[in-house]
This record gives structure tokens, C-alpha cells and sequence, in this order.
């Protein structure tokens, strides 16, 4: 017996889909618990958002988009911010990058790394504008340069480990999809 077929044969496909999102759900609460430990004035990395990420890259839109909305209202309550604006923006970019992964990019960790980027980058914008720029406070440009921009970058330092952790979850959960070329059919009439 080949090791594929004994894997086959111990766990049932429905049984490593349950147990893989049961991981994703404990890092999730890991993640959470880490964020809101004291960290002693520092920024804190925004370990959940690369988290829901790196699941998007993985996954079909709407576990993707419940997935990004569950972490985003957990990372709301960790920052202290009125629960559901990060909830929205993390349902939507995991959507988005569900998408985008399953219609036009590979999934490697180059591209987990750019897209995750560049919708970082798009959140802290837009979470700095509604937060403290719109509103005028004293000091918004130091908000911005001592807490949201080094939180930023941890949280991207901490993308890449995320990724190489969900991608042995799946590699585990034995659910990549194979490509496979058909061979050219002479029946069919080209135009």
C-alpha cells in the first residue's frame, strides 16, 4: 500500500477539512491571545490580519470572507476600535483575495506577500484617515510615526511565518487541487 493510500484510508475528507479549520479557529484565538497581552507600550504586531490572509490564499471566497470577518471583529476588540470596521475591510479583502488567487495568481508566498501588502498598506491608510486625520487630533502625525507605522511593519515581518504555517496546514489536509492538461481532442472543429 502506497503512503497516499494509507493517508486515504486513516482520515476521511470531511475529517481533514473539520480538523484543519479546527487549527485555523485555535491559531485564531492564539493570535487573538497574543494581541491582547501587554506589551509594554510597544506596538503590537496585528497578528490576525496576515492570518486571514494567508487563509484567503487557500480557500474559496465565502470561508475566506467569514473567516476575514470573524479575525477582523477579534482584532477590533484586541485594538480597542468600534467592533466592525476591520471586520468589514478583512471580509471584503479576503473575498477579494480568494478570488484573485483562484482566478489569476499562483499561490506561492511572493504573491501572499505583495497582495498582503499592498492591502496593509490600504488599511492603514484608510484606519489613520477615519481614526485620527479626519478628526484633527494634536499629534495624529506622531500616531502615525511611533505606533501605526512600526505595528505595520511587525505585523508584516510576521506574515511570512503565518504563511508557511497555513501552508503545511493544508499541505496536511492533503486538499491541493492538481493540474491536469488533456490531450487534444481531433474531434473538435477549430475555428
Amino acid at each position: 500500500m502506497k503512503k497516499n493510500e494509507l493517508n486515504e484510508t486513516v482520515l476521511r475528507p470531511g475529517l481533514k477539512t473539520a480538523i484543519k479549520w479546527a487549527a485555523f479557529v485555535v491559531i485564531m484565538i492564539f493570535s487573538y491571545s497574543s494581541s491582547t497581552a501587554g506589551s509594554g507600550g510597544k506596538p503590537a504586531a496585528l497578528v490576525l490580519f496576515p492570518l486571514a490572509a494567508a487563509v484567503a490564499v487557500y480557500e474559496s471566497e465565502i470561508p475566506a470572507a467569514v473567516f476575514g470577518s470573524c479575525a477582523g471583529l477579534l482584532l477590533d476588540v484586541s485594538l480597542g476600535k468600534l467592533p466592525g470596521f476591520t471586520a468589514l475591510w478583512l471580509c471584503l479583502c479576503c473575498a477579494g483575495m480568494s478570488a484573485l488567487f483562484s482566478m489569476l495568481l499562483r499561490k506561492n508566498i511572493v504573491n501572499y506577500l505583495w497582495t498582503f501588502a499592498v492591502t496593509g498598506a490600504m488599511y492603514l491608510g484608510i484606519d489613520y484617515y477615519f481614526y485620527y486625520k479626519i478628526w484633527e487630533y494634536e499629534g495624529h502625525e506622531l500616531i502615525l510615526k511611533r505606533i501605526m507605522i512600526p505595528s505595520a511593519l511587525k505585523t508584516l515581518a510576521w506574515a511570512i511565518p503565518i504563511y508557511i504555517l497555513i501552508y503545511i496546514l493544508e499541505r496536511l489536509s492533503g486538499e491541493f487541487k492538481k493540474l491536469t492538461l488533456e490531450e487534444q481532442d481531433k474531434n473538435i472543429d477549430r475555428v
